[in-house]
């Protein structure tokens, strides 16, 4: 006797179904924002802008840039974080996620639930690197130079509690001092006149100068070699253990976006990061293309996530 309501229900989730799947067919039907949390012409916006070129042309809809920048990528974070749950507001995550949710307390977002996983576009390991100049060309000489010399040994580094920077003199039991800078390119010219010792900075940051032999490249972080610097062996090879992270870039929308939207950009992503053009001027600078569709990279997402977390909590890195 109960049939009739229950088949009437049925019908009706069927008919709501079928209008929420249509209401979004001909997404995105205006110009898409991507925001980027860092000034133009840092890594984050020149590989935003490779994307962006390719993903307007196959979604057919321009993909607009939007620099805004600053607090090490929270405030364009937060702006996306807060913005209409509707597809046509994103971001071009990275990396800082999970370092800034790990050590940085009293953030206005939380990246695990405020933001909502698209795709993974690239990724590119860290690589530890000296000076041309230095008489050091392997990773052991490094170790052994700074035990020998420990109140002359530092590196230096964007934010304190860079997990690769801090597993790095733990696992090799070295103590140098960790000299602090806004961004990677203003610590690059004092690396090259030697009055660092070595950074690990990402792949996208020093292969050209790596290439043009003004610095020495000594290990790449991750299970496996770099393509672009296929003679540099990873940590591993070269006898540091559990140094595995890597740099990473990726799509976000704000958390609440429907799904058909999520879908419809992370395929076009996916088609995107396969061409040959796209592969080719991310390899330029110094990226892998390295698409993950959403699921696999919220996984990936929220493994980070717990990664850098644990490291946090093991050196007591929560800034107040």
């Amino acid at each position: 006797m109960h049939l009739r309501p229950i088949r009437v229900a049925l019908a009706a989730l069927v008919l709501w179904s079928g209008a929420a799947g249509s209401a979004w067919a001909d997404y995105p039907d205006k110009p898409i924002r991507l925001v980027v949390p860092y000034a133009a012409g840092g890594g984050v916006d020149n590989i935003s802008r490779v994307v962006a070129t390719e993903l307007g042309a196959r979604l057919k809809q321009s993909v607009v840039i939007e620099n805004r920048g600053g607090a090490n990528g929270n405030i364009g974070t937060e702006y996306v974080a807060r913005a209409a749950p509707d597809g046509y507001t994103v971001l071009m995550g990275a990396t800082y996620l999970g370092f800034n949710r790990a050590t940085m307390a009293n953030l206005p977002y939380d990246a695990a639930k405020d933001l909502q996983p698209v795709a993974r576009t690239g990724r590119a390991p860290f690589v530890l690197v000296v000076p041309a100049t230095t008489a050091i060309h392997d990773v052991a000489g490094l170790v052994a130079w700074m035990k020998a010399n420990p109140d002359k040994a530092s590196y230096g580094a964007v934010g304190a509690g860079s997990p690769t920077n801090l597993l790095f003199p733990q696992n090799t039991g070295t103590k140098p001092v960790q000299v602090l800078y806004k961004g990677g390119s203003a610590a690059l010219p004092d690396l090259l006149a030697g009055r660092l010792t070595f950074m690990i900075p990402t792949a996208s940051e020093v292969v050209p100068l790596v290439e043009s032999g003004k610095l020495r490249a000594l290990a790449v972080t991750g299970s496996e070699r770099f393509h672009r610097l296929p003679d540099v062996p990873t940590m591993g090879e070269a006898g540091v253990p559990n140094l595995e992270l890597i740099g990473w870039w990726g799509m976000f929308a704000p958390a609440g976006t429907p799904q058909p939207a999520v879908k419809k950009l992370s395929d076009a992503i996916q088609a995107v990061m396969a061409q040959p053009n796209v592969i080719e001027a991310l390899n330029k600078l110094g990226v892998e293309a390295a698409p993950m569709p959403t699921q696999a990279f919220t996984a990936f997402y929220n493994q980070e996530l717990k990664t850098y977390a644990d490291v946090a909590r093991q050196f007591g890195l929560k800034v107040e």
